[in-house]
């Protein structure tokens, strides 16, 4: 007689409970380990009018009557005392009014807390036992597989969830049919997720994520990548998508998950409106290990996605292009159309579409054009207008008849090969009262005046064609171009370096050292150039 490890599901005493964990079974010779899904009760599912209404109507099918609206997925290791207990509580105080099965998996823990899942009270409660922490992706896969919600929620035992967390991350879920994932707020996050609240202890705490947590559609921002703690998805998306790739065992599989969301036809919203405090976690490891281990899965992503960088080619937020944005003058325009050009995976152009979102400017739609391929998949993710991939001095023929009130470019004008001739095929697409986005990259900086010295200065290696920030302004004069006030980017440099430029600038014998210094130290220009009846002049333009 043989022996076969299956799992198993038992129904506590309190007969609500289910808990699930490894058991072995007798197996007989002639079993062939039939397994019976009993479908009786369940329909066919329906077609629906477009991919998303058909994968709905499957998942719904294959899910049931009797599922719940969420799945709430929390995996606990260890830390009983420290988080999890305190992660249960809120969970189990701040999700009301929402139809939701708690999922309680507790991966491998030696500190009581299988013990303490069972004494949870929670009328629709399923509990996972795993017997040795072989990693947290086992784990969450774990409990996943038993969700049997519309939406799952995943949350880590280091997590508070806060008032209105669900309920307002829904909202968001259930207003666009394309909406897949979505993702908070919170604080010792990166990717500009964090919400940079202050607070005093946890109730107080509590209390401003209770007032910050107001829904707000504008408030919804579509993002390339999400990193956070605590995530929902629709079922039918995570179905599509997949859960976790086995080749971001420690690293990137935030990342990884959100491109693979976005491919497979969803959306990957932040929703500002929503903040959940993340308490953090203890690192074993050393600070060279986690950094190696970053480079590993970096490294995989690249190889993963073909040559696209989880970091360079989406965490180009652009920011002091964004400060140069005023929604305020778009109110009532209708549609707006936005261009991006050599933008890489497209983070500077849905970061524009935010902040008009966020000025209660909804209709926006998107436009690529890029001489990489490789970005080609992902722009058109986020672009509902047309996504090109050509060299530069095709730009028109790719957009002829078409304006846009926004052109982003991506690079630096003189990066170009004729970067005025390029400038004004630019400006030949925008619409009268449009504004287009540039930055010039200063050829008189700090890198040519180390190179100068003899100290070679790593990074990009790219030629720049040497126009200063007066030449280039005079020529926009010419052409009867206005700009308006102009954004700069410094050079990252550190503090031993800044020094030794300093007494460089101070050798040279001029007068001004410091402006000099200041002026060097600029990495990027950044301006932003509309046509305009009065150009604008010389003698009075602000950096």
């Amino acid at each position: 007689m043989g022996v076969k490890k299956m799992d198993s599901l038992k129904i506590d005493n309190e007969g609500q409970d289910y808990l699930f964990e490894d058991m072995r079974v007798e197996k007989e010779p002639d079993d062939c380990g039939i397994v019976i899904k009993n479908t009786d009760g369940m329909g066919a599912p329906e077609p629906g009018n477009n991919i998303y209404a058909t994968r709905r109507n499957v998942a719904a099918a294959f899910l049931g009557e009797h599922s719940s609206l969420v799945s709430v997925v929390l995996v606990g290791y260890n830390n009983l005392e420290e988080y999890t207990k305190t992660c249960v509580e809120c969970v189990i105080k701040y999700t009301k009014d929402i139809d939701y099965e708690l999922i309680l998996v507790d991966n491998g823990s030696s500190d009581g807390t299988f013990e303490y899942f069972k004494s949870v009270r929670h009328p629709r409660k399923k509990i996972v036992r795993v017997t040795k922490n072989i990693g947290a992706f086992y784990g969450s896969s774990a409990g996943m597989a038993l969700a049997a919600g519309a939406y799952v929620a995943g949350v880590c035992n280091d997590v508070y969830v806060t008032k209105n967390w669900l309920s307002n991350m829904l909202k968001c879920a259930l207003s666009d049919e394309r909406i897949g994932m979505i993702g908070p707020m919170s604080n010792n996050v990166s990717n500009l997720q964090d919400a940079n609240m202050s607070f005093t202890d946890f109730n107080d705490m509590q209390e401003k994520a209770g007032q910050f947590n107001v829904s707000d559609p504008g408030k919804w921002h579509e993002r390339l990548r999400l990193t956070s703690p605590l995530v929902l998805f629709k079922k039918e998306c995570i179905d599509m998508a997949g859960t976790f790739d086995y080749g971001f065992f420690h690293d990137f599989a935030d990342d990884d998950i959100t491109f693979r969301v976005r491919r497979a036809g969803y959306k990957a919203i932040l929703c500002k409106d929503v903040f959940v405090y993340h308490a953090g976690h203890s690192v074993s490891q050393t600070a060279e290990q986690y950094r190696e281990s970053l480079e590993k899965g970096r490294i995989a992503f690249r190889n993963k996605y073909f040559g696209v960088d989880a970091w360079d080619d989406v965490n180009n937020y652009e920011l002091a292009m964004m400060s140069l944005i005023n929604p305020e003058e778009r109110r009532g325009s209708g549609k707006i159309d936005v261009l991006g050009v050599d933008v890489l995976c497209g983070t500077p152009i849905l970061e524009l579409k935010n902040k008009l979102r966020d000025a209660g400017i909804f209709d926006v739609c998107l436009w690529a054009f890029t001489n990489q391929a490789k970005y080609w998949q992902d722009l058109n993710t986020i672009c509902a207008g047309k996504v090109a991939v050509d060299r530069q001095e095709y730009l028109l023929k790719y957009f002829a008849g078409d304006k846009f009130d926004y052109i982003v470019l991506g690079g630096p004008i003189n990066g170009y090969g004729e970067p005025y001739r390029f400038l004004e095929d630019l400006l030949k697409l925008l619409k009268s009262g449009g504004h287009l986005l540039v930055k010039l990259r200063n050829t008189y900086d700090a890198k040519a005046l180390l190179e100068m010295a003899g100290r070679h200065i790593a990074g990009e290696q790219k030629t720049f064609a040497q126009i200063s920030l007066e030449t280039f302004l005079s020529y926009l004069n010419e052409k009867g171009v206005a700009f308006g006030k102009i954004m700069v980017e410094l050079h990252r440099t550190d503090e031993n370096s800044k020094n030794y430029i300093k007494q460089l600038v101070g050798q040279l014998g001029i007068s001004n050292p410091d402006n000099i210094f200041n002026r060097i130290m600029i990495n990027d220009y950044v301006l932003d150039i509309f046509p305009r009846a009065n150009p604008g002049s010389l003698n009075n333009y602000e950096v």
